[in-house]
């Protein structure tokens, strides 16, 4: 009694046997774009995967799926998914942010099963209104010129 009571612990824990991760939380500027990776374990290659926006992912809006890329709710093609099985990561990409975008955010992969949770990894994405230099480290000779390249948000042009 004791292994099966083991075993069940073992393989049906939320999270247990697979693991998704990704970055950390993301600052990004209004009009921009973000593009996160999700990894994965590799025996999970044929399963699907999902990108969705909530505070808790079993209540979260899905935005975007490998069984169906096309997907993107707003029918703009903001939000795209891709998966690279060899590499055990699938990518998702968000363009054009507005404030309203801003908010939690999962990776996850679909296990199946109605005792099997699907696992899953959070980030928060904040999207911005501001300015922000792309590099804050320049030299250039002394008495020639330098090239400052700034990025800023949609609201500010």
């Amino acid at each position: 009694m004791t292994l099966l009571l083991l075993l069940l612990i073992i393989f049906l824990l939320p999270g247990s046997h697979c693991t998704v991760s990704t970055v950390g939380d993301v600052s990004v500027l209004e009009g921009g774009s973000v593009t996160v990776p999700c990894h994965y374990n590799p025996q999970y290659i044929s399963h699907v995967k999902y990108w969705c926006q909530g505070r808790m992912r079993e209540f979260c809006t899905s935005l975007a799926r490998t069984d169906d890329p096309d997907s993107a709710p707003n029918g703009k093609g903001m939000v795209t998914i891709a998966d690279d099985p060899t590499q055990h990561v699938f990518t998702v990409s968000m363009r054009d942010l507005t404030e309203e975008d801003s908010g939690w955010y999962w990776c996850g992969v679909e296990l199946g099963g109605m005792w099997v949770s699907d696992s899953a990894a959070s980030l928060h994405i904040s999207v911005i209104q501001g300015m922000s230099v792309v590099s804050s480290m320049l030299s250039a000779d002394e008495g020639s010129s330098v090239t400052v390249q700034c990025l800023y948000s949609k609201k500010l042009r």
